[in-house]
């Protein structure tokens, strides 16, 4: 008995021993690339670091003042109004998307795979095409609005804070549906046809069984998308960027291209890390939250 349980001892010693050995270089890679810049991070939010000069600790002044910066608060609201916006639009054309291509009709696999084309283009080749899109002179929009009628002169899209705003909303919009659609889609056709079957008997019509079979069943994929694409939104930079650049006057400069030009164009590093630390609560919480549904759904 006494040499069961010594060499079962030893087995698990010898266990966790491999265990460890096979996990060391996980554990070394999430060292170089997650922890110690996420430290040396935090640790320059708290100094006064340009680039090209040395450092030196100032305490919380950093956050004092971007919390008294109003450019900054301008891109804090500007964030929470463009990630709003954009989920609602997101959600809404994906919604519908993945509702049309449930029905089974002739070249229904290739508006699928059509589907997805924004959503797999490089970005820069995406909002590079929305910039001429929008252009104020031999743009689309401008073209097609005078031929519907519903403007007599060019608008500047880009120019106008509130045209501006729209501009790259429709942008992030077109490119994330297809995250939406795809996702709901894959809810869509696991939902038992005796549902809707069992539904019809009890005389429900097409917005009843919509309202009480299929939004209650693909609800949870609906709030595992937004908060997914949450995330991805408000750490948007890149099309904000090159679409307008945070422009006109910073009526689109959301905390992404605040930080970019705060480190690249007033050369204040420690400031600009302070202001992806002060996102980092907001992140934290949505990750979280998005972690624990998913490890739910895996039960």
């Amino acid at each position: 008995m006494r040499r069961k349980q010594k060499s079962g001892g030893v087995r698990l010693r010898q266990d966790t021993r491999f265990a460890y050995t096979v996990s060391a270089p996980m554990f070394a890679y999430l060292l170089i690339v997650l922890i110690i810049p996420v430290c040396w991070g935090l640790y320059i939010s708290f100094t006064d670091k340009m680039i090209g000069s040395q450092e030196h600790f100032i305490g919380l002044k950093n956050y004092i003042n971007l919390l008294k910066n109003s450019s900054f608060r301008n891109a804090v609201g500007n964030t929470v109004v463009y990630t709003v916006f954009s989920i609602l639009g997101k959600l809404i054309f994906g919604l519908i998307m993945a509702l049309v291509l449930n029905f089974e009709f002739k070249g229904r696999n290739v508006a699928r795979a059509l589907m997805i084309i924004p959503w797999t283009l490089p970005n820069i080749v995406a909002v590079l095409n929305w910039r001429w899109i929008f252009s104020d002179t031999g743009g689309v929009a401008n073209f097609l609005l005078m031929k519907l009628g519903l403007i007599d002169r060019n608008l500047i899209w880009l120019g106008n804070a509130t045209l501006a705003m729209v501009a790259v909303l429709v942008a992030n919009i077109w490119r994330g549906s297809p995250f939406f659609g795809i996702s709901i889609l894959a809810r869509l056709q696991t939902i038992p046809k005796d549902y809707y079957e069992a539904a019809e008997l009890d005389g429900a019509g097409a917005f009843q069984k919509f309202r009480y079979v299929t939004l209650p069943s693909i609800m949870d994929v609906i709030l595992l998308t937004m908060l997914v694409s949450t995330i991805w939104t408000i750490n948007e930079f890149e099309s904000v960027w090159l679409l307008t650049g945070g422009g006109p006057s910073g009526a689109t400069e959301v905390i992404g291209v605040f930080s970019y030009r705060t480190a690249m164009t007033n050369m204040q590093l420690g400031q600009a890390v302070a202001v992806s630390v002060l996102a980092m609560p907001v992140l934290l919480l949505l990750i979280s939250i998005v972690s624990r549904k998913m490890l739910k759904q895996e039960d």
